[in-house]
């Protein structure tokens, strides 16, 4: 998106990004940029649950507490952007979890102003009944989009869902719509339901690297159909050899996130001396010698890629 990176790892939104002084240790284990903690919409609405609980009775007061408490999570949200910028050499991505446009939207110019490098939009509507049209989901989104990039003058990406029937579609509407990036994919926290007292319960909320392989082949068909997109892989990505798949495919970067909570910040190290042995064994200078490699424009035709094949799921005995 225009950001210049020492190397193509970033720190994803988790709360390692939530404070300057973790951000700190982040970049002291070589980190290439940042995606802050998300702050959410509703916060920066000011709709704390205490509107609803005295709104009627104190609609003054509620006027008050909804423009105070907006301004006051926003003001330690820039003041959090000001200090990293202070304290790092390194490009600093804002992230705004969002549902719709409303006034919040005024709120990204002055995430811009307090020095952010660019914005992250972690966009997600979750249909719940048989009424709500694709299109209008797909349009709200778009919406949304599109009334950053007016906003702001840094670059905007957006953290899209696999829950699309045409991912390609909705990546080339949004750069229509001013955005420079995509991130693939955004990992919910989903329900589990815990039999024995039958009540629902939170599923893990950390990846695997066997999630990694929902995203290759999209980023590999997108990175070669959309070119001017700039497409960082998130979730599955715990290892050296993980990155170095994204990036054949043709990511710009990858995110890390679960591998960081569960090996330490520590990791960041090895995934980034895993990338150099892997170069110099292969006689790549530079990350841009491999990047897109192996996506649908260096590899069209192969079946392994652009087919989905059943049959070749199991061997031939079965």
């Amino acid at each position: 998106m225009g950001l210049d990176l020492r190397n193509p790892l970033i720190a994803s939104s988790s709360p390692l990004t939530a404070t300057a002084a973790h951000i700190e240790e982040l970049v002291r284990n070589g980190i290439g940029a940042v995606v802050l903690k998300s702050i959410f919409e509703e916060q920066i609405s000011g709709e704390a649950a205490m509107m609803a609980r005295y709104g009627n009775d104190y609609p003054e007061a509620a006027d008050y507490l909804h423009a105070y408490l907006g301004a006051d999570y926003m003001q330690s949200f820039i003041d959090l952007i000001s200090e990293v910028k202070r304290s790092t050499d390194i490009p600093v991505i804002a992230s705004i979890n969002c549902m719709g446009k409303g006034k919040w939207v005024e709120y990204a110019g002055q995430i811009a102003a307090a020095g952010a490098d660019g914005l992250e939009l972690n966009i997600f509507f979750m249909p719940d009944n048989e009424t709500q049209v694709s299109a209008e989901i797909e349009a709200r989104y778009l919406g949304i989009i599109e009334a950053v990039t007016r906003t702001v003058d840094i670059p905007v990406s957006v953290k899209f869902s696999r829950r699309f029937t045409n991912i390609f579609h909705m990546m080339q509407a949004s750069y229509n719509r001013g955005a420079k990036g995509a991130v693939l994919y955004n990992r919910f926290f989903e329900p589990d339901i815990d039999i024995e007292n039958m009540e629902y319960i939170s599923a893990s909320g950390l990846s695997t690297p066997a999630e990694l392989h929902k995203s290759l082949r999209d980023v590999a068909i997108a990175t070669a159909e959309m070119p001017g997109l700039d497409i960082s892989v998130s979730t599955g990505v715990h290892s050296g050899e993980d990155a170095v798949k994204a990036l054949l495919v043709g990511a710009r970067a990858v995110q890390l996130c679960s591998t960081l909570l569960i090996n330490g910040v520590e990791v960041i190290g090895r995934i980034n001396a895993f990338l150099a042995e892997w170069m110099g064994r292969n006689g790549f200078a530079t990350v841009d010698d491999f990047r897109g490699l192996m996506n649908r424009k260096e590899r069209r035709g192969d079946l392994l890629l652009e087919r989905v094949q059943y049959m070749k799921t199991f061997p031939s005995e079965f």
